[in-house]
């Protein structure tokens, strides 16, 4: 995971947060890395939350989340925070080579003109490749419940953080609530009202054996419970499948637009082509 930070922070960032000096250290290096993508001028890091702090958490939250009035602020677990710490840095360009030409030699000692070589190149993947035990669990589960592979490995990114901030010892990514007399453990969640203000509860969440446990749990939820009818009707259509979980599957209200983004982001499409099937 080198070179792709996670970012955590104590307290809200930006307009009308507590702008704690290191928390907004860590938001200044997270912007740099992540807006790479759309400006060549970084922040300065001084752990200071000034004008230049406030205006590039507004972009990213226009860009990103795709709010039409950004609030200028980062909170804890927000839409914003977890869709810069999803995301992926644009890679560096390589260095261009020196100008400087090369020596002439004489033309007894001249190298023959080397014929030229097609080269292939290959596809640009944006970030990194999911695990292949998270590939093929969402494909047994598109298989089985009908639930699109990447809508799966996009709340498997979004939902976890990659596998890395599941409950303890749950083997559950996807934020599963878990009912009476279920194996869960409980952990302190984010919750957000109708109206975008945000909350904390406590609340039991579904102990799995294994992650593909899990997918299997995450895929019948979704194929069977009457609140995601609406996305079922999208099957074919993952983009609306997306906006169709907003209010349902999260209380965020920019949930689908968070998927939408990572999906786009990370190339997720191309996990439901029949050429993407693993071997």
């Amino acid at each position: 995971m080198s070179g792709y930070p996670h970012v955590t922070i104590g307290g809200a960032v930006g307009r009308g947060g507590a702008n704690r000096s290191t928390d907004v250290r860590a938001i200044q290096q997270l912007l740099n890395i992540r807006r790479s993508a759309w400006s060549s001028r970084p922040l300065r890091v001084d752990g200071m939350c000034g004008t230049q702090t406030l205006r590039a958490i507004a972009e990213a939250q226009h860009r990103l989340v795709g709010r039409p009035s950004s609030d200028g602020r980062i909170d804890l677990n927000g839409p914003t925070l977890r869709l810069l710490n999803a995301m992926r840095p644009v890679p560096r360009a390589a260095p261009r080579a020196t100008s400087t030409p090369p020596p002439v030699l004489p033309r007894a000692v001249r190298p023959p003109t080397p014929r030229p070589v097609a080269h292939t190149v290959p596809a640009r993947r944006a970030g990194r490749e999911p695990p292949i035990e998270v590939i093929d669990a969402a494909r047994q589960s598109e298989q089985r419940w009908h639930v699109p592979a990447l809508i799966s490995i996009a709340q498997w990114i979004l939902e976890s953080g990659e596998g890395r901030h599941m409950p303890p010892g749950s083997n559950n990514p996807f934020g599963i609530k878990a009912a009476a007399g279920q194996p869960s453990v409980t952990v302190r969640t984010r919750e957000e009202t109708r109206s975008g203000r945000s909350f904390h509860i406590r609340a039991p969440f579904r102990k799995f054996a294994t992650l593909a446990d899990a997918f299997e749990a995450h895929g019948r939820l979704l194929a069977t419970h009457r609140a995601y009818g609406e996305a079922r009707r999208h099957a074919d259509d993952p983009d609306a499948y997306a906006d169709a979980l907003t209010g349902r599957y999260a209380t965020d209200t920019h949930y689908g637009t968070l998927l939408k983004t990572i999906m786009r982001s990370r190339d997720l499409y191309r996990y439901n082509a029949p050429a993407a099937v693993s071997r």
